[in-house]
């Protein structure tokens, strides 16, 4: 049985749904080996589309920077994540 190619045009939330769910299906070690080898194909091209879409994202969220001198004078710059603050 042949693996469905998964649309490169599927948003994010459901490549990573689906995602998971092959990664829970790997785990659970029931599967036989064709259908195995099918998750873990599925699941690797999930993979691809996830972080090529959280790349994008990452490159479209950039801080925008104005020379406080001359305030024609702006650039881009990457956008610096926010470390991990821990609540208690």
């Amino acid at each position: 049985m042949a693996a469905k190619k998964t649309s490169k045009n599927i948003k994010f939330e459901e490549a990573l749904a689906e995602l998971e769910a092959a990664v829970e299906k790997l785990e659970s070690g029931d599967l036989p080996l064709e259908e195995a080898i099918a998750e873990f194909q599925k699941g690797t091209e999930l993979s691809k589309i996830c972080l090529e879409k959280l790349n994008k994202a990452k490159a479209a969220v950039q801080k925008l920077e104005v020379n406080p001198v001359n305030d024609e004078d702006f650039h881009t710059e990457e956008f610096e994540e926010p470390e991990d603050s821990e609540e208690e």
